[in-house]
This record gives structure tokens, C-alpha cells and sequence, in this order.
């Protein structure tokens, strides 16, 4: 079934937009006429909104199978003109394993949707649970390499910081249910994947190129468990005294010792010691060539997680010090 598009309560007046940042993004949008939305096909849900599956009529008549994701979160017109500028920057991607943006649609009437290619597999997270599929440990970790490539060439883009790649666009969970979220900026009830989080953003609310590769290590471990909830024993609130406690999530039982050594060099406490992205996908690309044999286990039992001693030192005594040299 096909449908015109959704409408929300937000209205946009395109025209209120900067006449520069009108000229940049004429180029990208899609016009409402050329997009349904296939609404008995929601391909997921998260916290910012749902993605349809949908059908887009391209300048030469063709029609193609799309992804359109609807953006709930977006209210006002500064948020419109944000999301625009980071939809230019998407425009130009071009690299096998960064998702690419067809355009985006402003309907009047609703808030924005961003078009992006129908990937038929749907999401990694669900793609490695379903029993139906039987990866092997190297085909898992070849996942992470692809993952690990397209953020070495976003970081070769030089983005400025206020298109650092956020948090948020890791994890395998993007449809993370409430209880993996808090309300951090409680002003403006913004909820935050606090347990795919750097312990420095923990603590600052700021997210930089070394606290992206944090995230990038709970990636792995999601991907060499099938998917299982990190820290699925610790409750959202404690996770920076977790993590202070210099304590980590644990080796699952089939990962190899070197790729769990480099996930534990992402979730270092001191940021300039964790490995680039570059770095990251050289190393994993070492491990994956090296495995066979054994290596290509089926890995559809839960994982088991391998006993380890905390592998860095209490932050809580410096931490508790430096609180009080604050407030004195």
C-alpha cells in the first residue's frame, strides 16, 4: 500500500530558510510528489522517529525502492536548518560503506524526511539475530571492518567538529529500547545512548573523533555477541561509576584475544590513547586474513562471557579529588 506522506504538527516555511542555505540544498531536495511512503512497511523504529519503506521517482521516470526516515525530533526551524547543513555534507559521500542520501522531502505541512537507498537486509543488529542466518566469527568481524573503513574515510573528510559523527549513528541497536537511554540535557529532554558513550562524553556531554572510536568498540562487541545488549546487568544510571571503576564489558566467549585487545585499547580512559580509525581498520584487517579453521565457528549460542580482572585502574579516589578542588 502506498501513501502520500505522513504529516506531523511541525510546519515548515522553506522560504523562512537562509537564502544561501536554500541555494546549497536546491539540489537535494525531493519534491513531494516524487516520494510515497509504503506505511504498512515500517523497516524500524527508534527514538527520533520511524524508517518506511518507500518508492522515489527519479528525474528520468524510473522508480526506485528507497528507505525514508521520519525525523519527529525536528520542531523548530533552527533544527531545520541544522539538519539541512548536515544533509549537504551526506550529499557528497561516496564510499561503499557509508550509507549515501538520495535527498530529502519537506513536505509543508510536516516535518522533514531523509531518502536514502532501500538496503534490502534491513539492520545489522536484527540481520546477526535472525537464527535464520548463521555468521561465523570472521564473518562477523569482516562486518566490523567494513564499519571501521567507512569511518577511516569520514575521518578523511576532515569534517569540522560540529559534524563530528555522533554517537547516536552507532550500535548496532538503533531502535535501543527506553530503559539503554537517560535524559541527560534535561532543559530540552534529549536522550542519549549513554552505554555506547566515551566515559569524557559521559561526564561533558561532548562528542570528538576519539569518542566515536569508543563507540565503535561497543560496536564490536555487540557484533562478536550476535547483537546481545551491552551492560545488560548494569542500569543506565551507574555506567560512568561502572566505568570509572575501570571496569569493562568482558571478552565474549568465541572473540578472538586480538580483536578483544583493540575493543579494550577503544574504551581506554584516556582518549588520546585510543587507536584512529585508520589504525582500527589496519588491525582489524591483520586479524580477519590471519583466521581460518576454527575461527569459521557458526555462532548461534548466546555468548559467554570470558572471566577477566578490571583491565584499568579505579578512576573514583582521582575523580573524587578533583571534584572537591572544584567546589573549594
Amino acid at each position: 500500500m502506498a501513501a502520500p506522506l505522513l504529516a506531523s504538527g511541525v510546519t515548515i516555511d522553506v522560504a523562512s530558510l537562509h537564502p544561501d542555505l536554500l541555494k546549497e540544498v536546491q539540489h537535494m531536495v525531493i519534491a513531494r510528489e516524487d516520494l510515497l511512503l509504503h506505511v504498512t512497511e515500517v523497516i524500524g523504529r527508534g527514538h527520533f522517529g520511524c524508517v518506511y519503506h518507500g518508492t522515489l521517482l527519479d528525474p528520468s521516470g524510473l522508480k526506485l525502492h528507497c528507505a525514508v526516515k521520519s525525523l519527529n525530533r525536528i520542531t523548530d526551524m533552527e533544527e531545520v536548518s541544522q539538519f539541512l547543513k548536515e544533509g549537504i555534507i551526506m550529499k557528497d559521500f561516496s564510499h561503499p560503506n557509508v550509507l549515501s542520501l538520495l535527498g530529502i522531502c519537506l513536505p509543508p505541512g510536516g516535518s522533514p524526511l531523509v531518502v536514502l537507498p532501500y538496503m534490502k537486509h534491513g539492520d545489522l543488529r536484527n540481520f546477526i539475530r535472525d537464527e535464520a542466518h548463521n555468521p561465523t566469527v570472521k564473518d562477523l568481524m569482516g562486518f566490523g571492518l567494513q564499519v571501521a573503513k567507512g569511518m577511516q574515510y569520514l575521518a578523511s573528510k576532515k569534517l569540522d567538529e560540529s559534524y563530528t559523527v555522533k554517537v547516536a549513528d552507532f550500535g548496532l541497536a538503533r531502535d535501543v529500547y527506553d530503559k539503554e537511554y537517560y535524559s541527560i540535557h534535561n532543559k530540552n529532554a534529549v536522550k542519549l545512548p549513554v552505554k555506547w558513550m566515551a566515559l569524557e562524553s559521559l561526564q561533558t556531554h561532548k562528542f570528538t573523533p576519539k569518542s566515536d572510536v569508543w563507540s565503535f568498540g561497543v560496536l564490536l562487541w555487540e557484533l562478536m555477541t550476535r547483537g546481545a545488549p551491552p551492560y545488560s546487568d548494569v542500569n543506565s544510571f551507574d555506567i560512568t561509576i561502572f566505568l570509572l571503576q575501570g571496569r569493562r564489558l568482558l571478552q565474549p566467549e568465541f572473540c578472538p584475544d586480538a580483536l578483544y585487545n583493540l575493543m579494550m585499547e577503544c574504551w581506554h580512559p584516556r582518549p588520546e590513547r585510543r587507536p584512529t580509525f585508520s589504525e582500527l581498520a589496519s588491525r582489524i584487517a591483520a586479524v580477519f586474513s590471519s583466521l581460518s579453521g576454527e575461527h569459521y565457528i557458526l555462532l548461534n549460542t548466546t555468548y559467554v562471557n570470558i572471566d577477566r580482572v578490571m583491565p584499568y585502574p579505579s578512576l573514583i579516589s582521582s575523580q573524587m579529588g578533583l571534584d572537591r578542588a572544584c567546589s573549594t
